[in-house]
Parts: structure tokens; C-alpha cells; sequence
């Protein structure tokens, strides 16, 4: 297959530019490490938006939160409905756990144990729940 049918422009004098020099960062903002990128042709018309997994994470969800409160809950988790929602729940299951993650929920169980905390499951069993 030629680069022509696998690309969805002409590259000729196009060039790359940062996301945040297309887009204020009040609109969409990116979190810390997330990396995105314009590719303009050579009259400046955007052609390729490109994203790392996390930025595209950070775009869908400006968009999520943007219909949250607009959509009734059982819509708000419906593919048709939402879609960027449920791209955001389809990535996630798809991604490693972040390490720093996992040791602070070890660390939570830990202090919980510690301080004598007893577990939901416990309760609803002893309370017929």
C-alpha cells in the first residue's frame, strides 16, 4: 500500500506545531507530560491532529465533563450517547496501572488496617445488608 492511501493529506511542506500554539490553553488544556501536534500545510489549514495516548485522554475528557451534567445518567454511560466517554472507558481498560498508583492504594489499605477500619463487606454481612 503507497503512503498516499495510508495518509489522509499530502505532506509536501507541511509542518508539525505544538498543540498548545493552535488551541488556547484555557479550551483545552493538556495535563503535565501529554503530548500533542498540529500538522499544517503550507497555507496553514490544520490536517493531522496527532496525540499520545494521554493527551487524546485529556481531550476526550474536556469533552466528557463538558456533557456530564446534561445527559440523564443511564444516557451518560451509553456508547451512542457519549462516545467520548465510552473511547475513555475502552482506553483505560487497555493502559498499565501506574505504579505510584497501586502503592498508594497498598499504602491506604495498610493505614485502614492499621486503624482498626472495618470493611463495607463486613458490615452488610453482620447487618444482613
Amino acid at each position: 500500500m503507497s503512503k498516499s492511501k495510508i495518509l489522509p493529506t499530502k505532506l509536501a511542506n507541511a509542518r508539525l506545531i505544538p498543540w498548545k500554539k493552535m488551541t488556547p490553553l484555557s479550551t483545552l488544556k493538556l495535563e503535565r507530560g501529554s503530548k500533542a501536534g498540529v500538522v499544517l500545510d503550507k497555507d496553514g489549514v490544520p490536517r493531522l491532529f496527532i496525540f499520545d495516548t494521554f493527551a487524546l485522554l485529556d481531550v476526550l475528557s474536556a469533552i466528557d465533563e463538558a456533557i456530564v451534567d446534561k445527559l440523564p445518567h443511564k444516557d451518560y454511560y451509553s456508547r451512542k450517547s457519549n462516545p467520548a466517554g465510552w473511547l475513555i472507558d475502552e482506553l483505560e481498560t487497555k493502559l498499565p496501572l501506574n505504579p505510584e498508583y497501586i502503592d498508594s492504594l497498598k499504602a491506604a489499605i495498610g493505614e485502614a488496617e492499621k486503624r482498626g477500619w472495618v470493611p463495607f463487606e463486613k458490615i452488610q454481612a453482620e447487618l444482613s445488608l
